[in-house]
């Protein structure tokens, strides 16, 4: 399928790398030269140069036969009216990134009336997935699945737990009903066999029956009081979208923004929140503040590298739980091993929002992991397809997948290698590298959607 992409920054790229890769057929459309020639050299697809939102643009034969129109660029207005021209001219289906917060509590309700088929908006999902991890009871990121009967959860190991610690898999008494699916070591990520060790240091990825892995979490891990204080480091839009939920759930907030206008207009919208215009990097004003009683202090300003930095001291001021906004795909694998307790990237949770529309609702959950050598996905196999009727050991499947879960009605099953894989089975899936555009196929999703 033909798709247009307006808007050549971050998210824009980010879903043009994963369009690709899943057999579309891409023009970028970016009005600044410098952006276009940095990625040209990278993405196989057609690009030009001008405003995505005019009629001209959108009505010339390279844009005007897309069957998708996503408009990513910093102005919403320019998305929103992107949007509504290509309805006009005859492009069925349109995605437009709204951020701010006036047009995201009003969008809803008229986003038919303006050809707008999906919004996005990554600052928001960002401060949901943050406000989830800081109400999660357990120290543990963990993601839902199969209606919540399935979870996925990422522990990193120390000597003190000794269910895993220094020991071969095939030689951990754990549960059948949940499998280790992944290992994290040094930035790598493996898919393990029975005599493979887990090493103190190691991150591993439980998956399975999500009263066993909570079972197993508690064990691990005990429960951490409520969260009650926060500092948030950052009063953009992530900062609000956040302190604003915070607020609603009765928490004690503090915004940190050294912008003087950005901080009365905060003051103005947040009056349950502490609004502080000051540096957020002066280690003497954190002390001052209290950071050494925060239960979390969560960095979301528009730099990785101060976000990284000054989580890390905050967890060593005193901050029990420290989170930090990472933007840029390389800094990954240093959250681990710096030791911050959860990274969160607004471009991977809107790529992962955008995939899912796509496959029409057939693919019903994917995460993109933060360090992009693995994903997780949620499928319903479909009549016909290559899997059905085989050993899962016969399916054909890429290297370094595994079939984690099969939800077959109300059943969860773990499989083994002789299981046979039946139509309309619901498929959890653990794969290394970018491979699910394979795996859909393989499942009878097809690879551009949107039929």
């Amino acid at each position: 399928m033909k798709t247009t992409i307006i808007g050549a920054g971050k998210i824009g790229t980010e879903i043009a790398v994963r369009l690709l890769q899943e057999g579309h057929d891409i023009v970028i459309i970016e009005k600044n030269a410098a952006k276009l020639q940095k990625i040209e050299e990278d993405l196989d697809c057609l690009f030009i140069r001008g405003n995505g939102s005019t009629a001209k643009i959108l009505s010339s034969p390279n844009v005007a036969k897309s069957g998708l129109l996503i408009a990513v660029t910093n102005s919403d207005e320019v998305n929103m009216i992107a949007c509504m021209t290509a309805k006009r001219i005859g492009i069925s289906r349109t995605v437009a990134r709204i951020r701010d917060p006036e047009y995201a509590q009003n969008i809803i309700i008229s986003k038919e009336a303006m050809g707008i088929d999906l919004v996005i908006n990554p600052e928001y999902s960002a401060a949901m997935e943050i406000n989830r991890f800081l109400t999660m009871a357990l120290p543990v990121h963990m993601e839902p699945f199969a209606r919540g009967q399935v979870q996925l959860a990422d522990i990193t190991i120390n000597e003190g737990i000794p269910f895993f610690a220094n020991k071969k898999l095939v030689d951990m008494d754990i549960p059948q009903s949940l499998l280790i699916v992944a290992i994290s070591r040094n930035g790598g990520m493996i898919i393990p066999g029975g005599q493979d060790v887990v090493l103190p240091g190691d991150t591993i990825y439980l998956l399975g029956h999500s009263d066993v892995i909570n079972k197993i979490c508690a064990k691990i891990k005990k429960k951490r009081a409520r969260v009650q204080n926060v500092m948030i480091l950052g009063g953009g839009r992530i900062g609000f979208y956040l302190a604003e939920r915070l607020c609603i759930r009765g928490m004690k907030v503090k915004v940190i923004e050294q912008n003087n206008d950005q901080c009365r207009e905060l003051a103005e919208k947040l009056p349950n929140a502490f609004v502080i215009c000051a540096d957020g990097s002066d280690l003497e004003l954190l002390y001052h503040e209290g950071i050494k009683d925060m239960d979390a202090f969560v960095t979301v300003t528009g730099l990785d590298e101060e976000n990284l930095l000054l989580a890390l001291l905050a967890k060593q001021m005193g901050a029990k739980r420290v989170i930090a906004k990472v933007s840029r795909p390389g800094y990954a694998p240093l959250v681990e091993q710096l030791g911050v307790d959860y990274a969160i990237s607004p471009r991977l949770i809107t790529a992962s929002e955008v995939l899912r529309y796509i496959k029409g609702g057939r693919l019903l959950s994917l995460s993109l992991l933060l360090n992009e050598k693995a994903e997780v996905l949620e499928l319903i196999v479909q009549p016909g397809s290559k899997i059905v009727g085989h050993p899962l050991h016969k399916a054909g499947l890429p290297a370094g997948t595994i079939i984690g879960t099969i939800m077959r009605g109300n059943k969860v099953i773990i499989p083994q290698g002789s299981d046979i894989i039946k139509e309309h089975d619901r498929l959890v899936i653990f794969a290394l590298g970018h491979n699910v555009h394979i795996i859909e196929s393989i499942c009878g999703l097809g690879g551009v959607g949107l039929e």
